[in-house]
């Protein structure tokens, strides 16, 4: 998950958790007796507690805790809609005249096309992923078993290389995964 969504999932998790153990703790207080809590809760009005509860303004108050509460269930939703997207990497050869941008993705998917031309390999598959805020291009390449390693990974280190030269300082990583089938 992106860094910015996962924060925000966090503090609202937080929050929330905090309130729950805030109330539940004055609660377990109330009722053991525990001064000074005993004494607020002996000190509250009963009666104006219900008359703010007939009131008419408190219904607006209760639609009011519900709109607030539905935004905030679809902004922390609305977090998700993208996971893991990688935005569009800025090369080295962009100046004050213009800039070098291009999507990981573009680049991921012609990474597997050519290792996908190889015949060694069974299944070739790359995303552009977001992990932890780290921009990766990640290769997975599957071959059977009766291949040696050094001979599958050449290739895939060959483009690993080309990737990373073409990439240079943008803040792309590239990873790459070897899996030899049974």
């Amino acid at each position: 998950m992106n860094r910015l969504p996962a924060t925000a999932h966090r503090l609202s998790v937080g929050l929330v958790a905090l309130a729950l153990i805030a109330i539940g703790g004055a609660a377990i207080a109330w009722r053991v007796g525990v001064e000074p809590v005993a004494g607020w809760v002996d000190r509250l009005d009963e009666r104006a507690v219900l008359d703010a509860a007939q009131a008419s303004w408190w219904t607006w108050v209760l639609v009011g805790v519900a709109v607030l509460a539905v935004g905030w269930g679809l902004l922390l939703l609305a977090t998700n809609i993208r996971p893991r997207a990688v935005d569009d990497a800025l090369l080295d050869g962009s100046d004050q005249t213009g800039t070098l941008t291009v999507a990981p993705k573009l680049i991921a998917n012609a990474a597997a096309q050519e290792l996908a031309g190889n015949p060694m390999f069974q299944k070739v598959t790359a995303k552009a992923i977001d992990d932890r805020a780290r921009s990766l291009i990640r290769l997975e390449v599957s071959a059977k078993p009766n291949r040696g390693f050094d001979e599958v990974a050449a290739p895939v280190a060959e483009t690993v290389a080309a990737i990373r030269t073409a990439l240079g300082q943008s803040g792309v990583d590239v990873q790459a995964f070897v899996h030899l089938d049974r």
